[in-house]
């Protein structure tokens, strides 16, 4: 939507942004150490669609301490098949626990 500026449920060409995603205090991306990212957001005025993307700041800090479901930065032959501080399965090209979050050096 952000670089189409069409809606892609309804078609829309009608699209609102980027505003500011705030509540009673900006809505953050969870990461360990430091606050990272402040979102805004793309709002179709037609049928309510709505797209988040963070902030260029929040995208380096999502980089460097970010959980990546398949981490391109490794290979999947590094990724114990046991957790291991929790002993569950992991699952392959994983970087992260997903029972315990234990972060795969």
């Amino acid at each position: 939507m952000i670089k189409s500026r069409t809606c892609p449920k309804c078609g829309s060409k009608q699209i609102a942004g980027p505003h500011r995603v705030a509540g009673g205090g900006y809505i953050r991306v969870n990461l360990q150490g430091f606050s990272t990212a402040t979102l805004d957001s793309f709002i179709c005025s037609e049928c309510g669609y709505t797209e988040f993307y963070a902030d260029k700041m929040g995208l380096q800090n999502i980089r460097s301490k970010g959980k990546f479901i398949l981490n391109p930065r490794r290979g999947a032959s590094r990724v114990p098949k046991r957790c291991p501080s929790c002993g569950a399965k992991t699952r392959p090209g994983s970087s992260y626990c997903h029972e315990c979050a234990t972060q795969f050096n």
